[in-house]
């Protein structure tokens, strides 16, 4: 009995323990089926969350490809109200237009047709929507099983890329106005990487090549172009631009197109990042300058052509504004003020030329009026000379700016001339008074020769005439000479028949001397023609005036073997006329106390040597660099007209083949040397 109360008891309290385990194990499993659903929930919750808070929305198509189900984050991205789109296929919401299209489609349902996955296909439907207007939809998905292995539809995502497409077809848009743009620039556009290979080109650029844009691009310049000199600089320059980072710009660049014409361009480079390319390239934009260049160096030829043709103007030429600042000078105005035509641009005329500073009234009155104005003989001294010059201004007026041009002539030799013209038309109308006194002259001076001359044969003891008519009259004609002798009668007498005897060989030598008649050569001696040259210069009035030349000291020294040469007479008379003046005066000037000219000859090789010689007061290194100059002369004015030795010169050195040379210095007199040729051959 107690066995069994306690085998009773023992079995109630394992009966109790099982089922308070039980309680337990089913409070437990309660307990996790609370936290599993809970957890579900919370998945559900966050999957829901997820879907919504997504860019994509979640949708799913039966076995019959029919829309069951999609995401509310569908209409909130497409605007299309689901209702319109569940239970539909896919296709049946979309806008099929194209035969693109139609093959796309049929691609996608061959798909869905053989049940297989699929990504990023992209349609476009026409539903109506919030938008008002189509919508381009991207989706994806894969097929769905049960568990049996049945197929029982598909799910996927799906994302509005409408504005995508929009910002992408924008983006085409502008790539092709962009091509079209830059196809339209006639300049050389194109990016290159390191290596040299085009990565964009324009038309101009490929058409430089010979080649189409298709042909261009991701071709290296060294396959299009050869492997030359003038690629690899081109390929230099554009890695020294991406390894540097920095721009570049080639002024001047020679480019051979593939026709073999060279082209000169003017290129700027700079660093380019392509899209989708990693590395760093260049761009470029090169400007076919080949013409301007011509251009350019055409107007320099014109211009130097033109600067050429005023610099050998004798003019001095100096372009001014209206103000007066000078534009453009040539080269005798930039020897006038010594200075350049780019010194002296944009300085006041007056500064550099002073001496035409009073012509700034007529720059104004010429533009103003529009026509040329001239100061004739404008008095200018330079370097202590006097010259003359005419002066013109004439008015420019061209593309709206206006000014001038300055014309100098230097008018001196002209000037000289008309006064030497009518020095000489007195000196003719002289030289002829004189030459017919000297005939008239004549008359006199034979009759005073043949009377004194008869004198002296009239009273003769000798003559038996003189004798007769003495004794008939009574008359000692012996005692009668020695009363004439005593009383010098005889001496006067014989001194008037002298006299009279130089007078008519004066006369004579005047007379040859004034005869100017054709240049004729003919032997002539020297000494003789010196003799005359001699007698000429004593008789001179003007040397009397201010020197009388018989108070010179004249000294001979001929050599004897020079006997004639073949010359000119009168014009070699002239020149030693003119050089025994030049010492007269020289001497007198300078009051030398024993006035002394030296008459020298030489025979030489092939030369008759001729040599005037004074104790003057010599010539200055400068003079004597100019002596020989035409209307030069060291003489006050009025006193040469500065052509004696110009004159003499060219008698000389031109008419007669020789050499005219002086040698001197300052306080020890002059030599000037007559060489003429004894060939008379060199005269022809």
């Amino acid at each position: 009995m107690v066995l069994t109360m306690i085998a009773s008891l023992l079995w109630s309290w394992m009966l109790r323990q099982r089922i308070t385990h039980r309680n337990q194990e089913m409070q437990r499993e309660l307990s996790e089926r609370q936290q599993v659903e809970s957890a579900l929930r919370e998945s559900e919750a966050r999957f829901r969350d997820v879907t919504e808070a997504a860019s994509d929305w979640i949708w799913e198509m039966n076995k019959n490809l029919q829309f069951t189900y999609l995401s509310e984050r569908f209409y909130a991205l497409t605007g299309i109200a689901p209702q319109y789109v569940l239970g539909r296929t896919r296709w049946e919401i979309a806008t099929i237009e194209s035969a693109a299209d139609r093959q796309k489609w049929r691609q996608h349902r061959d798909t869905l047709a053989k049940n297989l996955p699929f990504r990023d296909f992209v349609y476009r439907t026409g539903i109506g929507n919030r938008h008002n207007a189509d919508r381009y939809l991207k989706i994806s998905g894969k097929p769905i099983h049960d568990e049996q292995g049945e197929f029982f539809g598909y799910r996927g995502t799906g994302t509005d890329i409408t504005e995508q497409i929009k910002a992408e077809a924008a983006l085409r848009e502008s790539e092709i106005r962009l091509r079209q743009i830059i196809d339209l620039v006639p300049h050389m556009i194109f990016a290159k990487d390191r290596h040299g290979r085009f990565l964009l080109a324009n038309q101009a650029t490929a058409a430089a090549y010979g080649l189409t844009v298709q042909e261009l691009v991701n071709h290296s310049q060294r396959t299009v172009h050869g492997i030359d000199a003038e690629a690899e600089r081109m390929l230099a320059d554009d890695r020294e631009v991406i390894e540097s980072g920095a721009s570049k710009q080639i002024a001047e660049e020679c480019f051979t197109d593939h026709t073999g014409h060279i082209r000169t361009l003017q290129t700027i480079k700079i660093p380019f990042n392509e899209p989708g390319f990693s590395e760093t390239a260049v761009l470029g934009v090169s400007i076919d300058i080949t013409e301007q260049k011509q251009a350019k160096e055409e107007v320099a030829r014109m211009r130097l052509y033109l600067k050429n043709i005023i610099d050998s103007m004798p003019s001095v030429l100096i372009g001014v504004d209206p103000w007066g600042y000078i534009t453009v000078i040539n080269q005798p105005a930039e020897q006038a003020c010594g200075v350049s035509w780019e010194t002296a641009q944009g300085r006041f005329f007056g500064e550099l030329f002073p001496q035409l500073e009073s012509q700034f009234e007529q720059i104004r009155q010429a533009i103003h009026l529009g026509h040329p104005i001239k100061t004739p003989r404008m008095t200018l001294e330079d370097q202590g000379e006097m010259h003359y010059a005419d002066v013109m201004v004439y008015p420019l007026i061209a593309d709206s700016a206006s000014g001038a041009v300055i014309r100098v002539d230097d008018v001196t030799a002209r000037v000289r001339i008309e006064s030497m013209m009518v020095q000489t038309e007195k000196m003719l109308s002289v030289g002829g008074l004189a030459a017919g006194m000297a005939h008239e002259i004549n008359n006199p001076l034979g009759a005073i020769l043949q009377g004194s001359q008869n004198i002296l044969r009239r009273i003769d003891p000798a003559m038996p005439q003189n004798r007769a008519t003495a004794e008939a009259i009574g008359i000692d004609l012996n005692r009668l000479n020695r009363y004439l002798e005593q009383r010098r009668v005889l001496h006067f007498l014989e001194g008037i028949r002298e006299a009279g005897a130089r007078a008519a060989k004066i006369v004579a030598d005047m007379l040859s001397f004034s005869r100017r008649s054709e240049s004729r050569f003919v032997p002539v001696n020297v000494e003789d023609l010196l003799e005359t040259v001699l007698r000429l210069a004593a008789s001179d009035y003007d040397l009397k005036k201010k020197y009388d030349f018989k108070h010179i000291n004249i000294q001979r020294d001929f050599d004897p073997r020079l006997g004639v040469v073949h010359c000119d007479k009168t014009e070699i008379e002239q020149v030693i006329l003119n050089l025994l003046k030049n010492a007269a005066q020289a001497m007198a000037a300078d009051s030398v106390p024993s006035p002394t000219i030296l008459l020298r000859t030489r025979y030489e090789s092939r030369w008759a040597l001729i040599e005037v010689v004074d104790n003057g007061p010599g010539i200055d290194e400068k003079t004597l660099k100019r002596i020989f100059e035409p209307f030069f002369t060291t003489k006050e004015v009025g006193a040469g007209t500065g052509l004696g030795l110009s004159v003499s010169y060219f008698i000389v050195t031109e008419q007669h083949r020789g050499r005219l040379s002086v040698t001197s210095q300052p306080g020890k007199g002059a030599c000037f040397s007559i060489r003429l040729p004894l060939d008379r051959g060199a005269l022809s």
